[in-house]
C-alpha cells in the first residue's frame, strides 16, 4: 500500500511538471549579465530573473544554445524560439514580438580612446568618424543625430566597435553605457584604454527594458501570465535586487 501511494505521488508530480508550458529563452554570452560558459549552464543576474519569472508564471524555461543576438531576433521573427530579454522597443520589433517592460532604460554614451581630445558638442562630434552598432535600437533623439552625421561607420557588435576604437580605426563609439562598461571590465585588453565623452544624451521621454515574447510562438497566449508575473516582481523590488545591486545592466 505504501509503495502504491509513493508511485501515485510520483505520477502526479510528473504530470504536474509536464503540464507546465516550456518556453525557450534565446540568449548569448554577455558577461556580467548572463554568462554562457562552454561547459555548464548559463548564470548571472538575468538568469536569476528568468528563473524567478518562470516560478511566478508557472512555466519552465529552456536555454537555447549560445546564439548571437541578431540570430535570436531572426528566430523570434520566425517563431523558432519564444523569449528574449533586455530589449529596447522599436516599430519593427513590435511587429513580431510582444514587448513586456520590466526596467528603466538608460541613455547611450560616447566612448573615446583615453588619449583623445574630449567632445563637448555635436559640432565637435561631426568632425569625427563615429561608429554605431548594427542591430542596436538607439533612442529617437540619438538616431536623429546619427542620421545627420556625415562620417558614420556601422560595426557588427559592441566588441568589434571597442576593438576598432582601440586600434584607432575610428574616433568615437556610440554605445549602451552599462553593457560597454561590463565588457570593458571583463576584458583586460580594454582596461584603462577608453573614456566617455562629456557630450551626453538625455532621454526625451522614459524608455524601458523589455522581455520579448514571439508573436509566432505557440506560447504567445501566455503574455498576460508573463506580464502579471513581471508586475509582481517589480512590486517586490526584485528588479533592483537583480540588476542594480551589482553594476547596472543595459538594454539592446
Amino acid at each position: 500500500m505504501r509503495l502504491l501511494c509513493a508511485s501515485l505521488m510520483c505520477c502526479f508530480s510528473t504530470l504536474a511538471v509536464s503540464d507546465q508550458p516550456e518556453l525557450e529563452w534565446c540568449l548569448d554570452d554577455f558577461p556580467n549579465r548572463h554568462s554562457y560558459p562552454e561547459q555548464g549552464a548559463p548564470y548571472g543576474p538575468t538568469v536569476d530573473f528568468m528563473q524567478e519569472l518562470a516560478k511566478r508564471a508557472d512555466i519552465r524555461i529552456r536555454f537555447s544554445p549560445n546564439t548571437p543576438f541578431s540570430r535570436c531576433l531572426r528566430m523570434m521573427q520566425q517563431g523558432r524560439t519564444d523569449l528574449m530579454t533586455s530589449l529596447n522597443t522599436s516599430q519593427d520589433r513590435q511587429q513580431f514580438m510582444h514587448l513586456i517592460p520590466y526596467d528603466h532604460a538608460r541613455p547611450e554614451v560616447l566612448y573615446l580612446r583615453k588619449d583623445a581630445a574630449d567632445i563637448w558638442s555635436v559640432s565637435e562630434l561631426n568632425t569625427l568618424h563615429l561608429m554605431v552598432i548594427r542591430g542596436y535600437t538607439y533612442n529617437a533623439a540619438v538616431l536623429n543625430m546619427v542620421a545627420q552625421h556625415g562620417q558614420t561607420i556601422e560595426v557588427d557588435s559592441l566588441e568589434s566597435g571597442l576593438t576598432m576604437l582601440l586600434l584607432g580605426r575610428a574616433d568615437v563609439l556610440l554605445a549602451p553605457a552599462q553593457s560597454s562598461r561590463n565588457l570593458i571590465q571583463s576584458n583586460s585588453r580594454y582596461h584603462n584604454q577608453f573614456k566617455t565623452a562629456s557630450l551626453t544624451f538625455q532621454l526625451s521621454e522614459p524608455r524601458f527594458v523589455h522581455l520579448g515574447l514571439s508573436k509566432k510562438s505557440p506560447h504567445a497566449p501566455l503574455k498576460p501570465r508573463l506580464s502579471e508575473a513581471i508586475e509582481s516582481m517589480v512590486a517586490d523590488d526584485l528588479i533592483h535586487r537583480y540588476f542594480h545591486g551589482a553594476p547596472a545592466l543595459a538594454d539592446q
